[in-house]
């Protein structure tokens, strides 16, 4: 172990003693650094403002479908259990989606026309601050609550009309408000009910029985089955996928959104593109600059660490050598690349805030990003090193002694 301190520590005391060749050594890698550390925060701060904006409007991670089905329960089980899924719910036909709702009031009360979706757990329309809506509950969007002058906490009747035998059937479901939806999320004339809820006003509505809810009607030994889905993918990397793989099933759907996100996949590939091109022509002539330097280092102390191999230094731990002087370049050279390109960044963010219009940061990168920069750049400074410790891995001992 005491081979290893003396090597690593005779390194670090050359590079000290040697500071002009020091401090040339981490300039260089500094003017390779900066620039490239640049372009790759533009890249991740533009095209991640760009994809979290999209993210933001859970619209774009929606996949409609264009044409009825028959989609039973077992159809959205599947469905949950896809990782790609960020939110599924059945969806009542285009005829059925438009009730009318009544404020529980004496007197004249407010009435209104309004959609109803079926909701649930991890609804993107809830946002952040609300819950899905239970078996009696709804949650409104903000202008229905307006027409109908409810706010959270009073009670709303559901009606509905259907024919049976040949005569019409009213219904009249009393609901909670215990929400009011963002209009940024909904803008319209809408209701979210619970998923249990709007499926047995559906089957109402088609004339069964719903013995969960006390409404007679058709008895049916089919499970009931929605025509229509809604339907969230959990982020836009999955809407692509999830996109072709329920085409391939043989399902209409179309996804609004996708190509928009498809154009900015585009862009970050060109960007990644010219990235890794530039990056490998600066990785390569780091490579063999400082390879060479370190290589010519290790020949101007040939006669030193043949002394050092004559008093016991092992091979192996004399190798260490440039590959210490490596490290410490890396480490100091990485450090002030990193302070300049914190300033660089400042920069750009103010200069370019009104030319490029995004949310957040148009210059950065997390931690996470900055470590793998910093772990790449350290594995091509421990490979510049390794041609010089194999070179002073083939000094033997005696060949210095001619020069004492």
């Amino acid at each position: 172990m005491s081979g290893v301190r003396t090597a690593v520590w005779l390194g670090c005391r050359d590079l000290l003693h040697d500071r002009a060749g020091f401090a040339t050594q981490v300039l260089a890698l500094v003017a390779v650094l900066v620039p490239l550390l640049v372009l790759y925060s533009l890249r991740v701060g533009v095209i991640g403002s760009l994809v979290a904006e999209l993210s933001e409007d859970p619209r774009n991670r929606q996949i409609a479908v264009t044409r009825q089905g028959h989609f039973p329960p077992a159809f959205f089980d599947g469905l949950r259990r896809d990782p790609r899924v960020g939110f599924v719910v059945g969806h009542a036909s285009p005829i059925a989606r438009e009730v009318e709702f009544t404020k529980a009031v004496e007197g004249i009360a407010p009435r209104a026309e309004g959609i109803v979706l079926g909701s649930g757990p991890g609804d993107p329309l809830l946002g952040r601050r609300l819950a899905p809506p239970g078996r009696l509950q709804t949650v409104l969007t903000r202008t229905l609550a307006a027409r109908l002058g409810a706010a959270v906490g009073d009670r709303v009747v559901l009606g509905a009309l259907r024919t049976a035998g040949g005569r019409e059937e009213d219904l009249a479901l009393p609901l909670t408000v215990t929400g009011i939806m963002e209009p940024a999320l909904w803008d319209g004339d809408g209701a979210l009910l619970a998923d249990e809820t709007l499926s047995a006003v559906e089957q109402w509505r088609d004339g069964m029985a719903v013995p969960a809810f006390g409404w007679p009607g058709v008895e049916s030994a089919v499970p009931f089955a929605y025509r229509n889905f809604r339907l969230y993918a959990r982020d836009l990397p999955a809407l692509r996928s999830l996109h072709l793989d329920l085409t391939a099933r043989g399902l209409s759907v179309s996804a609004p959104r996708l190509k928009e996100f498809e154009n900015i996949m585009g862009l970050n590939s060109a960007l990644g593109l010219i990235f890794g091109i530039i990056a490998t022509a600066g990785g390569i002539g780091f490579l063999l600059s400082f390879g060479a330097t370190l290589w010519g280092n290790v020949e101007r102390k040939r006669q030193a660490l043949c002394v050092l191999r004559l008093h016991g230094l092992l091979r192996r731990d004399a190798a260490l050598f440039p590959v210490a002087q490596a490290v410490v370049v890396v480490t100091v050279g990485w450090g002030l690349a990193w302070l300049l390109l914190t300033g660089a960044a400042e920069a750009l963010n103010r200069s370019l805030a009104g030319a490029i219009r995004v949310d957040g940061a148009i210059s950065r990168l997390d931690p996470q990003q900055l470590g793998i920069a910093f772990a790449a750049t350290l594995a091509v400074g421990l490979l510049a090193s390794s041609a010089a410790a194999w070179r002073v891995t083939r000094i033997e001992p005696g060949e210095g002694i001619h020069g004492l």
